[in-house]
């Protein structure tokens, strides 16, 4: 069974990377077209700022996964978050969850609890992430939020969906649906605390990678272009996130970038952008999934959970014992 499990992971993830070289060589010749008008060494800070990103949004998922029991070590960790990522890149917008908790099994993570820390870890990416670009928006440019008043009603209810008697309410129904009612998962408060913590550094980052790209494009009001490219990527993540039938959000998500920067920015230096931000975005992905790899493989050996330890001397059991 474990063999066959293995398979299938191996052919996932050769899928999953495959769709990811073919996104990012399906548009080279707009890459190459942007290297043209974008200087070397910004595009080369956007890419490290994508990737700090991810750092920040896998330990947002750990905080949260240690919230609810045991959570593996670091390096085991990144493996199962960064290689489960992958799965959003296969149509479908559920795989990265199924393939979470397949790899979480292999370190004594449950489905359910697998199922509940993803949708979670979702759930604080989204509300942290509808509250940067309303505050990024309405400082850079009030008049968008007539455009986006939706993102200014998600984000105080996702805050009552967060607060921990609301939020283990929902899981407990959603376990049960599931008919997964004998496995009880909860969330305590301190663990949705620093999960939002994270998920905020993890906005200001990605925010910072876009925010580069088009103070690139607009020298002339930095300060601007940093508020404002943070807002619109953030509320172009939303968007890509709540149309589910796009891969990684991708079309929507390029969509709603270009319509938020349209006050710094002209239509064809906004696509630039949106482009560019892509596919920084998706070789950041292969590089977490890749760098993940390494730390695993270097990582300790797990001990397997049928062969305990047993002391080289037992203990004397002393005087009027005797085995059962």
């Amino acid at each position: 069974m474990r063999s066959r499990r293995a398979v299938v992971g191996v052919v996932f993830f050769a899928v999953a990377l495959a769709l990811l070289v073919w996104s990012v060589l399906g548009r080279r010749d707009e890459l190459g077209d942007a290297l043209t008008r974008l200087d070397a060494g910004t595009v080369a800070l956007s890419l490290v700022l994508a990737c700090a990103g991810l750092v920040a949004q896998m330990l947002s998922w750990r905080s949260l996964l240690a919230a609810t029991g045991d959570a593996p070590p670091l390096g085991a960790a990144a493996r199962i978050y960064y290689h489960g990522q992958l799965g959003k890149y296969v149509p479908g917008s559920v795989w990265a969850v199924v393939a979470q908790a397949e790899l979480g099994r292999a370190h004594r993570v449950t489905r359910a609890r697998s199922a509940v820390v993803a949708l979670a870890a979702l759930a604080v990416l989204l509300v942290v992430g509808g509250a940067v670009a309303v505050v990024g928006l309405a400082a850079a440019s009030p008049g968008s939020l007539s455009t986006y008043w939706w993102a200014i009603a998600v984000v105080p209810l996702g805050i009552i969906g967060l607060l921990p008697p609301v939020f283990n309410r929902l899981v407990a129904l959603a376990l049960r649906l599931m008919r997964r009612g004998d496995d009880p998962v909860r969330v305590g408060g301190p663990g949705l605390a620093r999960s939002a913590a994270w998920a905020l550094v993890m906005w200001l980052l990605f925010g910072a990678h876009a925010a580069v790209l088009v103070a690139d494009l607009a020298p002339g009001d930095p300060g601007r272009a940093a508020v404002l490219g943070t807002g619109a990527f953030a509320l172009a993540w939303v968007v890509g996130f709540l149309v589910v039938i796009a891969p990684a959000g991708t079309g929507p998500r390029e969509a709603a970038l270009v319509l938020a920067l349209a006050p710094l920015l002209s239509s064809a230096d906004a696509l630039l952008v949106a482009l560019v931000s892509r596919v920084l975005m998706v070789v950041a992905d292969a590089g977490a999934a890749g760098a993940a790899a390494l730390l695993a493989r270097r990582g300790p050996a797990r001990a397997p959970a049928e062969a305990p330890a047993v002391p080289a001397t037992p203990p004397d059991p002393g005087p009027g014992t005797g085995s059962a």
